[in-house]
């Protein structure tokens, strides 16, 4: 029996245990028994045998008790619009990659001539480059991108990777790579899916725009808090800073500019984007009403049909087999389990949310919210920096927001604003090798060694905690009330 074969019957006894022993009380019904058999041991699987085929597994299980129906639970697993707009949007990115249309835009905005002698200036710069390059695609990709620019810029200065000047770079990497992917919106599954819990837990106007109108402020402190920690105690050695070329990499642009495949593609996100925002834009009246009727899945599908159609030399700009066929298939998998919980755990028919409330309510009546809400993000930072983000996120939501909002004159903004904060900490995910799939290439021989540098993403950590009880969520408190 094998590791996986061990923890899958591991789950299955733990299943069987709860559907039998789990008592209906404190408001769960027999319903809510049955869930929690099926959604709990798909935690457990989540963590120790990945998210593919275990969630397939979970949502067929569920259906098979009669916790919901079939046509209408297959229907949220793979076809719900979240994942119809994931999918397409990862194959343009595909595009943009292959046409070397995102190392061509970072080295463009690196290579400015206000940046030549100025380190701290190189540094915002290429923070920024990375923010932009992250709204179009997968942590992953941004990692492996920017370290393979950080390298020829290092090397043309005449450091070492084994230099403070690379790990500090790398760190940063990490740091805004993984936290732009807990906090940006366009095509990203990890937000999606929280954005649709927290909206199952009753927030039914909340939407992935109001998330961010929060936690872009959260973004941008955690940059500011990387720079200040590389600045002031990692303190990189940037005297040779004056030997980077920024002539010759321009020179490089100017002599290989972009081609029009990635031409093609920059204007297809460009179209997405306009597209998502218009959707957004209640000031516009019908027109935001209409972008948002049609979904953020048309624009992305629109261009990826259209990028189908034109060619460049004979070819299609992009080849949908081949595309399609990069897509992580078990993360859309994931995704739609997710979608699929989150529809259905905070359902009224299943109790468990009024469980939580009733269990946990007295004990969080007791003691100064923002206590308990510092606690909430502190066990959200600690379990996202050991296991998935979502399944972090989807513990402390589904514990903490029930029993808040059982508090008497409790305010339902700021318990939004809790959800919020918790997404995002859920996100900022980097002090140990197994935190985020990212971390394998920040930590990897591509990128900077592992030892001696967690206690740099601890100090981030920490801080950010502070950040989110002190700023993040008084000020989502204010910027969420007109959605209650």
């Amino acid at each position: 029996m094998n590791k996986n074969q061990k923890h899958f019957l591991i789950a299955i006894i733990a299943g069987i245990a709860l559907y039998f022993l789990l008592p209906e009380a404190n408001g769960l019904t027999n319903a809510g028994v049955r869930m929690l058999s099926v959604f709990l041991p798909t935690i457990y699987l989540w963590l120790t045998c990945g998210t593919g085929w275990t969630s397939l597994f979970s949502v067929t299980v569920a259906i098979m008790l009669l916790v919901a129906p079939g046509v209408p639970s297959y229907m949220t697993l793979w076809g719900n619009v979240c994942a119809a707009a994931v999918i397409p949007f990862l194959m343009v990115a595909t595009v943009m990659e292959e046409s070397g249309a995102f190392e061509w835009i970072v080295k463009w905005i690196i290579s400015r001539k206000f940046i030549h002698g100025h380190p701290t200036l190189f540094m915002i710069m290429f923070t920024i480059a990375m923010v932009i390059i992250s709204i179009f695609t997968a942590p992953q990709v941004v990692s492996v991108l920017f370290f393979r620019i950080l390298y020829e810029v290092t090397k043309s200065i005449g450091y070492t990777k084994e230099d403070k000047f690379f790990k500090a770079h790398g760190l940063l990497i990490g740091w805004v790579a993984q936290t732009c992917d807990g906090v940006l919106i366009w095509g990203r599954p990890y937000v999606l899916t929280m954005v649709g819990l927290v909206v199952g837990l009753g927030f039914s106007k909340f939407t992935a725009m109001d998330y961010f109108s929060v936690c872009g402020f959260y973004l941008a402190i955690m940059i500011v808090v990387a720079w200040l920690v590389i600045k002031f105690i990692i303190r990189p050695d940037v005297s040779k800073f004056e030997n980077f070329d920024d002539a010759a990499m321009r020179a490089e642009l100017s002599a290989n500019p972009i081609n029009k495949r990635g031409k093609i593609a920059i204007l297809g996100m460009i179209v997405i984007l306009t597209f998502y925002v218009l959707a957004y834009c209640t000031f516009l009246g019908p027109v935001a009403g209409y972008f948002s009727g049609i979904s953020i899945a048309a624009g992305v599908t629109l261009v990826c049909a259209l990028m189908c159609i034109i060619t460049v030399d004979g070819e299609p700009v992009m080849d949908l087999n081949k595309a399609a066929a990069k897509v992580p298939w078990s993360m859309i998998m994931f995704l739609g389990a997710i979608m699929f919980y989150a529809g259905n755990v905070g359902a009224e028919e299943f109790g468990i949310s009024l469980c939580l409330q009733n269990i946990l309510g007295p004990i969080v009546a007791k003691m100064p919210i923002m206590l308990a809400m510092l606690i909430g993000i502190v066990v959200a930072s600690l379990i996202t920096n050991f296991c998935s983000n979502t399944v972090a996120g989807v513990v402390v939501c589904s514990s903490f927001v029930p029993a808040m909002m059982s508090v008497p004159g409790i305010n339902p903004a700021q318990v939004l604003a809790f959800a919020c904060a918790v997404i995002a900490i859920c996100g900022t995910a980097f002090c140990t090798v197994s935190a985020a799939p990212t971390m394998s290439i920040i930590y990897s021989d591509m990128g900077v060694e592992y030892k001696g540098t967690a206690k740099y993403s601890i100090a981030v950590c920490a801080t950010m905690i502070i950040v989110s009880c002190l700023i993040i969520v008084p000020l989502g408190t204010k910027l969420l009330a007109g959605i209650i």
